[in-house]
């Protein structure tokens, strides 16, 4: 069952790969990291699904954002509680609705940052959380 899964998370990794956005990502809460790669897909319709690998090849959740909403999705097990869940969706709905901008933001507590590098750092100061987006080259 367990290579099922995997298989799957690295099926639709692959296949984000082919249409989205690829960063590498940072998560770092207090004093520990989470590190991968986040792959982010625009659909037609308007609404933005994505998911988070680690850099061992597993899928640490998936994400969906549609009308100002975000929803976090298949959460692995440690990460797989309601309070956890529910900071990821609010500062994924902030990423998301922010990062086609393309500009510096803030709303409440959280601030988005865009270096002249491509990178994105993005603070939670309520919870002191820090995403850093590094765009992967081809190189990578």
């Amino acid at each position: 069952m367990r290579r099922c899964l995997l298989f799957i998370s690295l099926a639709l990794l692959l296949c984000l790969e082919a249409a989205g956005q690829e960063y590498n990502l940072l998560m770092q809460v207090r004093g520990r990291e989470l590190t991968g790669v986040c792959v982010i897909d625009s659909r037609p319709d308007g609404s933005i699904m994505g998911t988070v690998v680690s850099e061992f090849g597993m899928k640490a959740f998936d994400f969906t954002y549609a009308n100002g909403k975000a929803k976090v999705l298949n959460v692995v097990a440690f990460l797989d509680k309601w309070y956890i869940r529910s900071v990821l969706r609010k500062d994924l709905a902030f990423i998301l609705s922010t990062l086609p901008q393309g500009k510096d933001a803030q709303y409440k507590r959280r601030t988005m940052t865009f270096s002249p590098d491509g990178r994105i750092d993005v603070v939670n100061g309520k919870f002191n959380i820090h995403y850093t987006f590094t765009p992967m080259t081809s190189e990578q």
